[in-house]
């Protein structure tokens, strides 16, 4: 949605809907999400900028009565004012709305932290999000064009895409390798084919929203992927992938933050059945048991050393054939039978105990199983939200969400990544129990030979990978908590955990690493 491409024709839109348009107030209704009332004649409309960093976009929209209660308005400086342009950087993802008092918008819509800023005079006065951290900085400056790099035929087909547009939309980058078998093909031609990709983006355009819920410019005919739907323009076909597929992901994250843990303790709990069920194989012990403690009782007049450990006596439950029974050595025959009484006693009753258990933990499957058929009916993000606010108690009792703890009281730091729990460790000892607490699939991460803390992506014992978008947020956070924070680049090892290992002797927070990949990132801190 804030492909480079797109933003092109967004701002083309923009600057035709918003040019003399009066702006009114704006304020956030949600996290991450401004929203500006405008007026133009007798028409009133709002912007829309989300400043999630999974789901950056902007695009105008229909009035809607806005909340009037619990929200901070934003650049009442600008209140009254019209808009005189709306336009695009040349080489960046910047998009500034500039008015006629002076003063201008300028929203960043790349990297891990969008944010819109307030600029008067080239410096920022205001700012959507953290803006004591930028008031009084100079405006942020578009990057410089890249100078064309000399292509190699040794590169990936992916390498010689991004060296030859760096603007490329990322998430077409696969499906146009596959497409035009680019794997197979020069240098040279795997260039062409690009320019020619980005030159009918930009003069012969269709909006379309895919099936996987990304824009897509590129016509049907030139890459045949499979349409949710397609538009008359851009500006609708963004609304339409904000509001419909941004919504699917984030109830795609809040169902992955409760479906693995049920499905975890419904494994678990049909495990524990069987186990029960198994329970009656121990009234057979119990009974040979009782049996050898009578066949020692009627043999106790016999005796044995203190280092025997068996006797063989005749068998009067099975036609008189001789056994031979288990003895405890340095203990009298009697002693044995004893011992053997009290062991066919706690057989029978871990038995009784299993028939008890068996009837609850029945009654628990039951309820788990009823509990993932509700969730499995929800389809919407409020309605997953009332079912977790109906169901949190019970999902708590059947063990699926533990009970709260103090965030102070534990040994390390969490917070969430795009519905991904993540560790952070505070210290050596802190990095200690993140990596030894992490379960073998948990993806591991610390920055490249430097000290730093463990972090940790929960996987709930999933064998894939986490997006490359949390992979590298979650490398970010690392690179910030470590040594090499004031670097602009910064080396993050990623791995299974199941790959690091503690060899005895090694001090606190210190770890092997077996096997690894490095991702290149920006430190950045996350708020939790």
């Amino acid at each position: 949605m804030n492909n480079y491409y797109t933003l092109i024709y967004l701002c083309k839109h923009l600057n035709f809907k918003c040019k003399s348009a009066e702006y009114q107030f704006s304020y956030s209704p949600h996290k991450n999400v401004w929203e500006c009332y405008l007026t133009k004649g007798e028409e009133s409309f709002r912007i829309i900028f989300s400043a999630s960093s999974t789901e950056t976009a902007i695009f105008s929209d229909n009035y809607r009565a806005p909340k009037k209660s619990n929200v901070t308005q934003f650049f009442e400086s600008l209140s009254n004012y019209k808009i005189l342009t709306a336009r695009l950087a040349d080489n960046d993802r910047y998009l500034y709305l500039e008015f006629e008092n002076q003063k201008k918008l300028i929203f960043k819509l790349f990297g891990n932290k969008p944010n819109l800023f307030l600029v008067e005079d080239g410096k920022i006065i205001d700012s959507f999000k953290d803006p004591e951290s930028f008031k009084g900085l100079d405006e942020p400056e578009p990057r410089a064009p890249k100078t064309p790099a000399e292509l190699s035929d040794s590169w990936s087909a992916k390498k010689i895409i991004t060296k030859t547009e760096p603007k490329f939309p990322r998430q077409l980058i696969d499906p146009v390798i596959s497409e035009f078998d680019l794997e197979d093909k020069a240098a040279d031609e795997i260039a062409d084919i690009t320019k020619s990709l980005v030159k009918t983006m930009v003069s012969n355009p269709e909006f379309r929203v895919l099936e996987s819920g990304e824009m897509c410019l590129l016509p049907q005919k030139v890459l045949p992927l499979p349409d949710r739907k397609t538009f008359d323009n851009c500006n609708d076909a963004v609304r339409f992938a904000y509001y419909k597929t941004s919504a699917e992901r984030r109830l795609t994250a809040r169902l992955r933050s409760v479906k693995p843990g049920i499905e975890r303790e419904i494994k678990k709990t049909q495990q524990t059945i069987e186990q029960l069920e198994s329970a009656d194989k121990a009234l057979e012990r119990a009974e040979t048991y009782e049996q050898y403690g009578h066949l020692l009782m009627a043999n106790a007049h016999l005796r044995t050393d203190g280092g025997t450990e068996q006797i063989t006596v005749e068998n009067y439950y099975d036609d008189g054939k001789e056994i031979t029974i288990p003895l405890k050595p340095n203990r009298s025959i009697s002693e044995n039978a004893q011992l053997y009484y009290e062991k066919s006693g706690d057989a029978e009753r871990r038995v009784a105990e299993a028939k008890k258990r068996l009837k609850g933990t029945k009654e628990k499957l039951r309820d788990l199983k009823n509990i993932q058929q509700s969730l499995n009916e929800v389809e919407k993000i409020y309605e997953f939200d009332d079912w977790y606010k109906e169901n949190q108690d019970e999902l708590r009792r059947l063990g699926v969400l533990s009970q709260q703890k103090s965030e102070s009281a534990l040994p390390f730091r969490k917070t969430e990544i795009d519905g991904y729990e993540v560790w952070i460790g505070k210290n050596a000892k802190s990095n200690d129990a993140v990596t030894t607490t992490a379960h073998k699939e948990d993806v591991w991460l610390h920055a490249r030979g430097v000290s730093g803390s463990h972090v940790v992506i929960r996987m709930n014992n999933n064998k894939e990978m986490p997006p490359k978008t949390v992979i590298l947020k979650a490398a970010s956070v690392a690179a910030w908590n470590s040594k090499a924070r004031g670097s602009s680049l910064v080396p993050v090892i990623v791995t299974k955990r199941k790959y690091v290992v503690k060899p005895k002797g090694l001090p606190p927070g210190a770890v092997r690493v077996q096997r690894e990949e490095v991702e290149m990132v920006k430190p950045s801190s996350i708020s939790t």
